[in-house]
């Protein structure tokens, strides 16, 4: 006996619906099986063929009806008798790994252009990097060497000035002196 299901919804297409009931017609030994992506009426649609005896077949649409992958979303499901080629689950197999290379291959030569033109960009954001480090390192030497310069200008003033102020408290000490011996000399100490 042979089975077709027709599983419609919003999201039946990239949710690893075919894999999925591929897993159900291994488990349950099906030999015959096989499931394509197809659009009907604006809904994405599984098409599932599956080759059995009656127990398989029941035990397999009660699987549909009550399960299905994450991220799925069916909207309805129709189940009749086929009666055309049903292939077997290993060419079904071969076929599908050939599908996911062929999304696969371009999917990884996209990822090889990517990464070529991040490390250029990365290239491009290293030198501009060393380029602006270089500008900083030139201008904290610019920086440094005006405050070196400032601070050799104003040295001798602050010298000066600390000198002055020495000058003027050495003064006052010895007025101060001055005038504590001649206090002691009226007291008489």
């Amino acid at each position: 006996m042979k089975l077709q299901a027709k599983i419609l919804g919003h999201k039946v297409h990239e949710v690893g619906y075919r894999v999925f009931l591929l897993h159900k017609a291994i488990e349950l030994s099906c030999q015959q099986f096989s499931a394509y992506n197809r659009f009907q009426n604006g809904l994405q649609m599984v098409l599932a063929l599956v080759e059995g005896d009656e127990d398989q077949l029941d035990l397999f649409k009660c699987f549909v009806k009550e399960n299905n992958p994450e991220g799925a979303e069916v909207t309805d499901m129709y189940f009749e008798e086929y009666h055309g080629y049903v292939m077997s689950v290993e060419n079904f197999m071969r076929v599908s790994m050939v599908e996911q290379l062929n999304k696969g291959i371009p999917a990884l030569l996209r990822i090889d252009r990517k990464q070529d033109r991040m490390l250029e960009k990365q290239d491009a954001t290293i030198a501009k990097l060393e380029e602006t480090r270089a500008d900083i390192v030139s201008e904290i030497r610019a920086s440094r060497e005006e405050v070196i310069s400032k601070l050799d200008e104003n040295r001798e003033a602050i010298i000066g000035e600390i000198g002055e102020q020495s000058m003027t408290h050495y003064d006052r000490l010895k007025r101060i002196e001055s005038d504590i011996l001649k206090l002691k000399a009226k007291v008489g100490i």
